[in-house]
């Protein structure tokens, strides 16, 4: 009898595991990551300076203000002066060589002259300095020129005072010899003389060999 009873008791629990929802299944367990938190981003400032324009060197071939000369120094004196030696001159005046009269290619410094009277002269200013005692020049016409019919004037100012004035023609050269003691600004106008003729055409007036000693 006791016997039976085990038997009962073991086939009873055999029973309930069987019966057990868990009884042989697989649990699966899901794994979820955390979730990602996204920072703002902070710009860091550069160590490095802020891009600029790099500055050009100055071209030496510009001329600029420093390069104008100030004032004429004594060893120019004796040799024919060119442009560079000009203290102030008008746009379009040029170093060259040019037919001037019976001269082939004689070296002066030239400017196209179209209007009449001192009131329209084109103006050339030297600086002296009271350096130099006298003053030579001379002038003309370009055979090259656009008219041929009109009367070229060339009027030197001392210092702010009338010197001497001078004109001529086509194919005729026309010199000065100035004393310009204690002289520092010296001035040449060049202009055409008012006449019927003028206006209808240019000259190119050539000043040639503008000697200071």
């Amino acid at each position: 009898m006791g016997i039976l009873i085990g038997a009962m008791s073991v086939g009873a629990s055999g029973c309930g595991a069987e019966n057990s929802p868990t009884a042989g299944a697989t649990v699966t367990q899901t794994f979820t990551p955390p979730t990602e938190t996204t920072m703002p981003t902070v710009e860091t400032p550069s160590s490095d300076p802020p891009m600029t324009d790099a500055s050009e060197p100055p071209d030496p071939s510009d001329p600029g203000d420093s390069q104008s000369p100030a004032v004429l120094p004594t060893d120019v004196a004796g040799r024919p002066l060119t442009l560079s030696n000009i203290f102030k001159y008008p746009d379009g005046w040029r170093d060259g060589r040019y037919d001037v009269a019976d001269r082939k290619q004689t070296t002066g410094i030239s400017g196209t002259i179209t209007y009449c009277g001192d009131s329209s002269a084109q103006v050339l200013e030297l600086r002296l300095a009271n350096n130099f005692s006298r003053f030579r020049l001379e002038f003309g016409q370009s055979n090259s020129s656009d008219d041929s019919d009109q009367v070229l004037v060339v009027r030197i100012d001392a210092n702010g005072q009338y010197r001497d004035q001078k004109s001529n023609k086509l194919n005729q050269i026309t010199s000065f010899d100035l004393p310009v003691q204690k002289v520092n600004a010296l001035k040449i106008s060049v202009y055409l003389k008012e006449s019927s003729q003028c206006g209808v055409g240019s000259v190119d007036a050539v000043l040639m060999n503008p000697i200071l000693s």
